[in-house]
């Protein structure tokens, strides 16, 4: 859903710079820096959203440091989220275009938790590069999600426990799905059942 709002944005973007610039200088001759005005809008937007909706800003700065040494800045910052959990069982649901891959875990108490990202791919196993091949981590029975406090984005997941093999991997969320909205990354259903999510899924 980000990468459709950002495409928004930075379409809208240029299409008010063409509406502003051309509202101003009507059908006369237009000069030299308002031919590559729309471009530089589009540019400008196009950085933005990448503030704005996949937390850039907050990266930034992380990007250049080990995973434990953002990790240890971050706690002492006081911008450091732990949340543990302990799991019985999954389902996946495929990727659509490059929102990354989705899972609804059964929590130990009932209640399903859902991830969604690019980050699940660092827990995916791999088979057919022999210098990167690596066993499924991901989804286990007890993990701890770390998340960045005000930007949300998911820094690490401490898997712990057995691996659980998801039990089925769902058809990729339609683009009706993305019009009613889908859930968020790291939301929590308490009222909706596992088996009742696992079906909705793998009969969309």
């Amino acid at each position: 859903m980000r990468v459709i709002f950002a495409a928004l944005f930075v379409f809208g973007s240029m299409l008010g710079t063409v509406a502003m610039v051309g509202s101003h200088f009507g059908h006369g001759h237009w000069p030299w820096w308002a031919k590559i005005a729309p471009a530089v809008a589009m540019l400008g937007a196009s950085f933005a959203s990448l503030l704005i909706f996949n937390g850039g800003g907050y990266r930034s700065n992380l990007s250049r440091k080990t995973l434990a040494e953002q990790i240890s800045e971050l706690e002492r910052q006081g911008l450091l989220v732990r949340q543990q959990f302990q799991a019985v069982r999954a389902f996946g649901v495929e990727e659509f275009e490059d929102e990354g891959l989705h899972y609804f875990i059964e929590l130990l108490d009932g209640r399903v938790l859902f991830l969604s990202g690019q980050y699940l791919y660092d827990y995916e196993p791999i088979s057919d590069d022999p210098e990167l091949n690596r066993l499924r981590q991901f989804p286990c029975t007890e993990f701890e999600v770390l998340r960045h406090k005000d930007a949300g984005y998911v820094i690490d997941i401490n898997c712990a426990g057995t691996v659980l093999e998801p039990e089925l991997s769902a058809p990729a969320f339609t683009k009706d799905d993305l019009k009613r909205g889908i859930p968020e990354d790291g939301e929590i259903f308490e009222e909706k059942s596992y088996e009742a999510l696992k079906r909705e899924r793998a009969h969309s």
